[in-house]
């Protein structure tokens, strides 16, 4: 046989289709032992040498687990919630005897690029995705065989583990009305994490119902998580000729961004105006004020989902194809009573009393 030997050559050998060949390589389970040796014995005959992944594979599982989480990593190693989720993430599997592999997007507005590390290179038995920027990218490694559990929201069939965040939504919402807040300034999040996003609005709307009100739909406004665009925010909200007492960011960066407006203008919180966020950071816990916002439970998140993944790796299906983690309302000095409404003076001269 002239040349390097091919997938091919090795189906060819071992008496069985190429595609069973590139099963083999790839770790799938629905390949019987007896046939998995033999198409092992052909590639080792024939010298042919797949990928080191591939490789691995043939031998057995790589005990490797990937996480995906396709943002810059630069915001991934600055965000308190992606870090301690990582943690957990790491503390389970290495508990159960694997490594992680963390992938990052390589350039900026390029969620794909996180993927491609997994793509066509089986280094990982499976894989855990953070589901913040969207999962358009996902299609092609689900295709590969990945099992995969997604921490965040899927429209697919998929396993996935995701913080409540209609309840911590809910919560913060129902704080703010109980303080006597009426008009609540709403700063949506990035249009990428839309499943979790509609979640949290879904709250919103239902501490209002539930006190009988309704929300100001021209309250709320569109941030990306960052402290620049709820900055940003904050002068759209406050430019209203009615402007909110309180204002509810989608995140503690945002909540940053409206404290830093409000303070630049001269503006006290709580006295003024009180501001509530979502994640609870360290940063907005270590603020001033610090600020009444919602723990999702990060590490738990990190840690049940490795849980639920190397359980596929073993065989067993989870019970739900959906686990919630409960959120925590984290009430500090940022949320106060709105303050009292001014008073109409009273003009003129007052009429003479009768005779």
């Amino acid at each position: 046989m002239a040349g390097r030997p091919t997938m091919r050559d090795v189906a060819a050998r071992a008496g069985v289709s190429h595609q069973t060949v590139s099963r083999v390589v790839n770790g799938e389970p629905s390949v019987t032992e007896p046939v998995r040796q033999r198409v092992v014995a052909a590639m080792t005959a024939l010298g042919y040498r797949p990928s080191a992944g591939g490789r691995a594979m043939a031998r057995g599982r790589t005990e490797v687990v990937g996480l995906v989480v396709p943002h810059d990593p630069g915001f991934t190693f600055a965000n308190d919630h992606l870090m301690r989720l990582i943690g957990g993430a790491e503390q389970e599997v290495a508990a159960r005897g694997h490594g992680l592999l963390l992938s990052t997007r390589e350039a900026a507005g390029d969620a794909a690029s996180a993927y491609r590390r997994f793509d066509r290179r089986r280094l990982v038995d499976g894989l855990l995705v953070e589901g913040g920027a969207g999962l358009r990218a996902l299609s092609g490694l689900l295709a590969q065989g990945y099992p995969t559990v997604v921490i965040g929201y899927a429209e697919d069939d998929l396993p996935m583990v995701h913080p409540d965040d209609e309840g911590g939504a809910y919560a913060v919402t129902q704080h703010l009305l109980a303080l006597g807040h009426r008009r609540i300034g709403v700063v949506d999040g990035a249009a990428e994490n839309r499943l979790a996003m509609a979640a949290r609005l879904r709250g919103v709307e239902r501490a209002f119902a539930d006190a009988r009100l309704a929300p100001s739909a021209e309250l709320t406004v569109r941030g990306d998580f960052t402290v620049e665009s709820g900055y940003t925010a904050a002068g759209l909200l406050f430019d209203r000729p009615d402007p909110p007492t309180a204002v509810f960011a989608f995140n503690d960066g945002m909540a940053l961004g409206v404290l830093r407006w409000l303070r630049e203008r001269g503006r006290a919180v709580p006295g003024d105006v009180s501001v509530a966020g979502f994640d609870d950071t360290s940063a907005g816990a270590l603020s001033e004020p610090p600020l009444t916002s919602v723990a999702l439970q990060s590490v738990d998140l990190g840690r049940r989902a490795a849980q639920i993944l190397l359980d596929l790796l073993d065989g067993k299906q989870p019970a739900e194809r959906r686990t919630v983690i409960p959120s925590r309302l984290m009430v500090r000095h940022s949320t106060a009573p709105p303050p009292p409404l001014p008073t109409t003076p009273v003009t003129g001269t007052p009429s003479s009393p009768p005779p």
